[in-house]
This record gives structure tokens, C-alpha cells and sequence, in this order.
């Protein structure tokens, strides 16, 4: 309520129309519980335009449906590890999740065959993928950094 009255208050108070800019306070919350719901609330999220970008009915253009899973992949781990793992520095967790990104890519290139079956199972498919490419590197580290950009950015205005 507090929040919301000051709000008020400063509109009331402008004469012309301006750009309020607010931060929502959280005081009843502590820092860590903010950052956690702000990483819980983008997992899903990322989860699903991740999912969404490999659909093939949708009419996307074909630098999305290249790029943008591995992309999203690599900054749902970031945000995955970062909920799990708050007191590290958010730079360790994105290099963290790079690593663990090209690590998964490494090991597609085992090709027994037990594993390349269970590769092509849904979930596994999606954890494990099908084949190495280069590419998918530069994605993963594309898409580390766009995880820390966010996590900066959301944390910044979290505090």
C-alpha cells in the first residue's frame, strides 16, 4: 500500500504527463526469496519459448528456428543454476553454464548404441541433443551471456 500511495502522490503531483519511474518494494521479503521468484518466474518462461522456437507449424523466420533453442538452452541453465546457487557471483554461474552447455554438446559425440537411442526419446532428446555441431557452441555462449544480461539486470533492480 505504501508503494501505491507514493505513486499517487507523485502523480498528483506532476503537472504534465511524465514517465514515473518506481521501484516496486519488496519489505516484507528478503533478498534472497525476491531472487528466487524472479528465477523461478523466468525458467518456465524461457522453457517455453525455447520449446516454442523448434515448433515446425510455426512461421519463424529460419535464423529463429536455427539459433534461438540452443540459445534459450544455454540461458535456462544459467537461470537454473542461479536458483539453485545465489551466493556465487552471477558471472561464475554463466561461465558455469557455458561449460556445462559444451560439455553435453562433447559428449553427442558418443555414438554407442544405447545412448543414441536414448537420445531419441523426448525428454532426453531435448537434454542430450542428436549431433555436435560448432555452431551450437557460439549459441551457448550467445545465450550465457543473454542469462547474465537478464540476471544483471533483474537483480539490479531487485536490490
Amino acid at each position: 500500500m505504501k508503494v501505491l500511495s507514493e505513486f499517487i502522490m507523485y502523480f498528483n503531483s506532476t503537472s504534465s504527463l511524465k514517465f514515473a519511474t518506481f521501484r516496486i518494494s519488496f519489505t516484507f521479503m528478503s533478498l534472497k526469496i525476491r531472487l528466487r521468484i524472479f528465477y523461478l518466474l523466468l525458467i518456465p518462461l524461457t522453457m517455453w519459448l525455447g520449446l516454442s522456437s523448434r515448433q515446425p507449424n510455426h512461421h519463424y523466420p529460419e535464423l529463429v528456428k536455427l539459433y534461438a533453442g540452443d540459445i534459450l538452452y544455454a540461458t535456462f541453465i544459467v537461470f537454473g543454476l542461479r536458483l539453485l546457487a545465489l551466493r556465487p557471483a552471477l558471472w561464475k554461474i554463466s561461465v558455469g553454464s557455458f561449460i556445462f552447455c559444451v560439455l553435453i554438446e562433447i559428449q553427442q559425440l558418443y555414438r554407442a548404441d544405447w545412448i543414441i537411442h536414448l537420445r531419441h526419446t523426448f525428454p532426453f532428446g531435448l537434454i542430450l541433443g542428436y549431433d555436435f555441431y560448432w555452431g551450437d557452441i557460439i549459441c551457448y555462449a550467445l545465450g550465457a551471456l543473454l542469462g547474465h544480461g537478464i540476471g544483471v539486470l533483474g537483480e539490479k533492480l531487485l536490490r
